[in-house]
């Protein structure tokens, strides 16, 4: 009898110290948690870092321009940057031109189509070229600086005889640069009214409306990245 008590006491010893062995120190608990807890706190600075920096490059952006027209972003309808136009498949009919779009075109309304449709600058910068070119009408190119590099913007289908700035002269952002042309007509080389606005990288002056290969749209920025 003695010996079952003795063998029953020390079963239970073995048991006691088997379950405090296993059993995680409370300690340990929260040094896990604070570390869990530590590095959420991380992530979450990491991810508010990545916001603002994100929130700040959009205000920067738009901090230095303004739409050219109002409501810029959402006329942006047919043709955006980079498309690639055919005369089979473009969006407009009739079509004349074939290639990768080098700028976006902002369309009019059917209520603006017999009343002038004032043109602003989009950016700071001198007045370089405003003439008349083959598939715009009048067309206006201007010096700007876009997230500190040069650029020239370009603002086809422009009634010429409305741009009253003169080449040379300092334009400040939202200046009026000057009225659409009139739609189907010498102002606008018989496109429809609307206006052709386009960023090419670089100080040089080149008003292509379309390139013909995807790797030369590299020379050229999409202006709805810098529209509201």
């Amino acid at each position: 009898m003695l010996a079952l008590i003795v063998a029953i006491i020390i079963i239970a010893a073995v048991v006691l110290v088997v379950k405090k062995v296993q059993a995680p120190r409370v300690s340990d608990q929260s040094s896990v948690t604070s570390n869990q807890q530590a590095v959420s706190s991380e992530q979450q600075i990491t991810n508010n870092k990545q916001q603002a920096i994100s929130n700040n490059q959009q205000v920067q952006n738009l901090a230095q321009t303004i739409d050219p027209i109002a409501g810029a972003l959402a006329r942006i309808t047919k043709k955006p940057f980079g498309i690639f136009i055919t005369p089979k498949t473009s969006p407009v009919q009739p079509e004349r031109f074939q290639g990768y779009h080098t700028g976006s075109d902002l369309e009019t309304t059917a209520s603006e189509q017999n009343i002038d449709v004032s043109v602003v600058s989009l950016c700071e910068g001198e007045l370089l070229e405003k003439k008349i070119a083959s598939g715009y009408g009048g067309v206006a190119v201007q010096a700007c600086a876009l997230d500190g590099q040069s650029v020239t913007v370009i603002y086809g289908h422009l009634r010429l005889s409305s741009i009253t700035a003169k080449v040379g002269e300092q334009l400040k952002m939202g200046d009026v640069l000057g009225n659409l042309g009139t739609g189907f007509s010498s102002e606008t080389d018989g496109e429809r009214k609307h206006l052709h606005l386009a960023i090419h990288k670089g100080s040089s002056v080149n008003i292509l409306g379309y390139v013909q290969t995807k790797a030369l749209l590299f020379d050229w920025l999409d202006p709805a990245k810098y529209l509201n």
